[in-house]
């Protein structure tokens, strides 16, 4: 049996986990570091899910309706405090996946396409 050896092993394929790869490559590129998934990354996962992801990008939107509709969405359960660093990162995560590439669905004026989705009460899911 081969024994494998990484300084960083990330358990799950998804979007969670390919980000927590690179974050790690981006904080010290010498470490070695292992994605472990069931199957292969880009045929499961966040790839294959339909919706989106939320984040504020309009500007009769904000930060506080964001958080609320989630906590809201979440029947109150959800962390509130992960929530609002959630809803403050999200609109520069997502740019970030735009920059490296992601595909945003467009509007005909070329703006990224949001809609209401996933208990948002305005559009602000990308998809």
């Amino acid at each position: 049996m081969d024994i494998l050896e990484y300084d960083v092993l990330i358990i799950g394929g998804g979007g969670a986990g390919l980000r927590a790869a690179i974050a790690v490559a981006e904080t010290d590129g010498s470490l070695s570091t292992a994605v472990v998934s069931k199957v292969y990354p880009m045929r499961s996962h966040t790839v294959a899910a339909e919706g989106g992801a939320a984040a504020v990008i309009r500007e009769e939107d904000d930060l506080d309706a964001h958080a609320y509709d989630t906590i809201a969405g979440g029947d109150w359960l959800c962390d509130q405090d992960a929530v609002e660093l959630f809803v403050e990162e999200a609109p520069r995560e997502m740019l970030r996946l735009e920059h490296w590439g992601c595909p945003w669905s467009r509007t005909p004026e070329g703006r990224v396409a949001t809609r209401p989705f996933g208990g948002m009460k305005v559009e602000r899911t990308w998809f």
